[in-house]
């Protein structure tokens, strides 16, 4: 069944199609079809028990905004599943639909948000900032909310809390946000690019990453929060000088720094560069309250001349 706010427009080619897909919410299975072109505007939506499947090859566009003047955003609340196989000769992207002739331009829509039913800190659920009625965690920690294998996420970080152009509201969207979801999900070979914000998020949980690379994003390459205990493993990261840090890490604690679960991300095999930051000075990594962690064989590298991007 459609969801009420549904609002599809098919235009057909002589080789493919072109699927508008404006403030929407999916309430059933979904498949989208490497031959077509899909471009999304506003808000949307998949529900509990609704799973949307992306063939490999498949470009997703995202327009700033919908009709509705809400940034652009694809959301996977508690219960939907993203099956999105892409491979290393055909992958799938998610870009913005404004041109983009520099890949220096960052926030051009909002991102990849995935919710499950994994523990997070101080137990419970939360809410995910900036959207309404979108809630994470649980008691599952095997949770399963699908397979992103061979996805790249670019041009993202839009402030959905009105702060057009930076960060204003604290309501950006990172490249792909991963809220409690649960370790049975898979992420692997996912590139995140020139997001404004981070380029992975992830609130607690237990889901592993795996060959994942987050390069030139405006904020954090990994930011770790909220009681995550799962493995990362080749993931690789390059910050510029307008970014922060390679990878923070924290908990939340609620004042209680013996919250639990405490963070304790296990990280194998990542490469980290790292450039000045163009005012503060941030650290190649940050490790903060309420985190633990295993690190080993990484290598990282802060380079005191300026990364440069590179533009087409």
């Amino acid at each position: 069944m459609w969801g009420s706010t549904l609002a599809v427009l098919v235009v057909s080619t002589s080789l493919a199609s072109e699927v508008s897909i404006t403030s929407t919410t999916f309430n059933s299975d979904q498949t989208w079809y490497g031959a077509n072109t899909y471009v999304l505007s506003g808000q949307v939506f998949f529900e509990a028990g609704a799973t949307l499947t992306i063939q490999k090859g498949t470009t997703i566009k995202a327009a700033r905004t919908g009709s509705d003047g809400k940034d652009t955003v694809l959301v996977f609340k508690q219960g939907a599943r993203i099956e999105a196989h892409g491979t290393a000769t055909e992958p799938i992207t998610f870009t913005s639909l404004a041109p983009v002739n520099s890949t220096q331009r960052r926030g051009l829509w909002g991102g990849v948000v995935i919710c499950g039913h994994a523990p997070i800190a101080a137990g419970g659920t939360n809410m995910v900032e900036g959207l309404t009625g979108v809630s994470y965690g649980g008691t599952n920690a095997t949770d399963y909310s699908g397979t992103l294998r061979y996805v790249r996420i670019w041009h993202g970080g839009a402030d959905i809390g009105g702060g057009i152009g930076g960060e204003g509201s604290g309501n950006e969207i990172n490249g792909l946000t991963l809220a409690g979801v649960g370790s049975s999900t898979i992420v692997e070979y996912v590139e995140v690019a020139f997001n404004l914000d981070d380029g992975f998020e992830i609130f607690g949980g237990t889901v592993n990453l795996k060959y994942c690379s987050s390069i030139f994003n405006g904020d954090d390459a990994y930011d770790i929060d909220e009681g995550y205990q799962g493995k990362m493993q080749f993931i690789f990261a390059i910050v510029d000088k307008d970014g922060n840090h390679a990878a923070e890490m924290d908990s939340k604690t609620n004042g209680n720094p013996n919250a639990q679960p405490r963070s304790y991300p296990q990280l194998y095999g990542a490469t980290f560069f790292k450039a000045v930051h163009n005012t503060s000075g941030d650290g190649l990594m940050e490790l903060r309250e309420g985190t633990g962690g295993r690190l080993s064989r990484n290598l990282s590298s802060y380079l005191l001349s300026q990364l440069k991007r590179f533009t087409s």
